[in-house]
């Protein structure tokens, strides 16, 4: 049985390392979302999250947002081949629809699988 756990060391912390993710430019898209990416010499992933205020009003959304999203990550970690990742909110959402946002998470890693196999 595998354990899909996420300590503090799976996480990206400070503001330096979001931003060299952004900056390297490498991309996917979806209807909400945003995955930036970039290798990483470390032997795992990593995951940040950005969920804007001014995107999702309410806390309790907003972390259960951040919930969902770590919960992709973590059953997807082994996927990501050593790679610093930050999800990006790039839509205002109402209502949070956890099957949607669970299927356009997975949806954007796939994607990025597919764009790593044409490179």
């Amino acid at each position: 049985m595998r354990i899909y756990s996420l300590s503090k060391k799976h996480r990206l912390h400070k503001a330096a390392e979001f931003q060299s993710v952004i900056r390297f430019r490498r991309m996917v898209s979806g209807e909400f979302f945003q995955l930036y990416v970039k290798p990483s010499n470390l032997d795992y992933s990593r995951l940040g999250l950005i969920v804007a205020k001014k995107m999702v009003r309410q806390a309790i959304k907003r972390n259960r947002l951040k919930r969902l999203l770590r919960e992709v990550f973590r059953i997807h970690q082994q996927e990501l081949d050593n790679m610093d990742c930050v999800f990006r909110l790039q839509r205002a959402l109402t209502q949070i629809d956890s099957i949607r946002i669970r299927q356009e998470a997975k949806m954007l890693i796939l994607k990025l699988r597919m764009q790593q196999w044409r490179d």
